[in-house]
């Protein structure tokens, strides 16, 4: 038990005031004091973060009394609470580690720098764009998860990103698990069944363009597309669960993406994908059109 407290970063005087309180049913901090050999100037502030860890229960009586939450519930609550402190750990190093990148590349700072920026870059323009993509196309290990507009100009311009959806391609190749959600635009107004009818004729031009130009189509393993009726509100990809594409549309040409920021970031990878999964599992038309 001690040893497991300790590999959960409790110090001495925390775990021994939990064994304490494990040991018995309802215990004031003298008591616990007394049994545990822990200072009287320290007892309340050890009891407060016993209790930040979800270890014990505090009743607000006079004197305040203690008890241990079970055992293995407060197991489980020390290894969650870790867990959490972690993510906020990682999480401000990655801003720090943006922060320190931004202001190499804008001084003179006589240090080496990398041909691109790996925390925090954009890039403009069709052709930057691309770049950045391949690169982190050739780098995925697991899983993509991406979104895109579709309206009728997105059909006429697939021919001319070849090396876009090779490099899709390429990560199937090595069973990368990839989910393409496509959306359409349109108001807050219930769509018709004429509406949703067009949409499914457009979706489904959509999937014969990617089966005549580039073989893509649902008998390739890995590789799931879906349909939402609606617009998304921003797109973005999210690449092996830590690196993030926010893709700006252009005003003029909806189908096309102005500009794309590229984040390196675990945790906002996290909460944007289960955003992608609850509309991937509870919003999205299922399967591709020549299927169903």
């Amino acid at each position: 038990m001690k040893e497991f407290l300790k590999n959960s970063k409790l110090s001495n005087y925390e775990i021994n005031s939990y064994i304490t309180l494990l040991h018995s049913d309802i215990l004031t901090a003298r008591e616990i004091c007394g049994k545990s050999g822990v200072p009287s100037g320290r007892i309340y502030e050890i009891l407060e973060k016993l209790k930040e860890y979800g270890m014990i229960e505090i009743q607000e009586s006079r004197p305040k009394m203690y008890r241990s939450k079970s055992l293995n519930l407060a197991l489980h609550n020390i290894i969650s609470y870790q867990n959490n402190e972690n993510q906020r750990k990682v999480s401000f190093l990655y801003d720090q580690a943006k922060i320190l990148e931004s202001k190499l590349y804008d001084s003179d700072f006589l240090i080496k720098q990398d041909s691109s920026k790996i925390f925090w870059s954009t890039a403009f323009g069709v052709p930057e764009i691309f770049s950045l993509y391949i690169n982190n196309f050739n780098d995925l290990k697991e899983e993509l998860l991406m979104t895109g507009f579709l309206n009728e100009n997105t059909i006429k311009v697939l021919p001319y990103a070849k090396n876009f959806y090779e490099g899709i391609i390429n990560a199937l190749n090595r069973d990368v698990q990839v989910k393409y959600l496509w959306s359409l635009e349109h108001d807050d107004r219930p769509l018709s069944n004429e509406q949703k009818n067009r949409n499914k004729t457009l979706y489904g031009n959509l999937i014969k363009k990617f089966k005549e130009l580039y073989n893509i189509s649902s008998e390739m393993d890995g590789l799931e597309m879906k349909l939402i009726h609606k617009k998304i509100p921003t797109y973005y990809d999210i690449f092996d669960k830590k690196r993030i594409m926010i893709k700006l549309q252009n005003p003029l040409n909806p189908s096309r993406i102005f500009a794309s920021l590229n984040i390196l970031d675990p945790n906002l990878a996290k909460e944007l994908k289960k955003k992608f999964l609850s509309i991937w599992l509870f919003e999205s038309i299922k399967g591709f059109p020549e299927n169903e």
